[in-house]
């Protein structure tokens, strides 16, 4: 069983299978269905609340249904992954990070912006 945390570590290996899922056009539920893991694994290894485990046939199992990739070639994708530091990924890295009032501040914003209110 991988560790489970409650702060968020984006790690290369998770964003890498995040890219890999998304490239095969499958949601976690689908991923997961095929795979024989819960979607509820599949997010907390892909948004850093889990670690991939590293003693059982997980990653093995999630690489046959991205494609069937090889362990080998899944570990140079994770070497040569170059974060793109989109907003969303920004967010991500940055949201755990704030406060409580930061928090409020930033939903204060998001919920103007939404409304139309610039």
């Amino acid at each position: 069983m991988s560790k489970r945390s409650q702060q968020v570590v984006l790690s290369k290996e998770g964003l890498v299978l995040k890219q890999l899922r998304i490239k095969h056009n499958l949601t976690m539920k689908k991923a997961a269905a095929k795979s024989g893991l819960s979607d509820t694994m599949i997010s907390f290894i892909e948004n850093g609340r889990a670690e991939l485990p590293k003693s059982n046939d997980t990653l093995e199992q999630l690489l046959k249904v991205y494609g069937g990739i090889s362990k080998k070639y899944f570990y140079e994708l994770v070497r040569d992954f170059k974060e793109d530091d989109d907003d969303l990924l920004y967010l991500s890295k940055i949201l755990p990070r704030l406060s409580p009032d930061d928090l409020k501040f930033v939903r204060q914003v998001i919920e103007m912006r939404l409304k139309g209110i610039k």
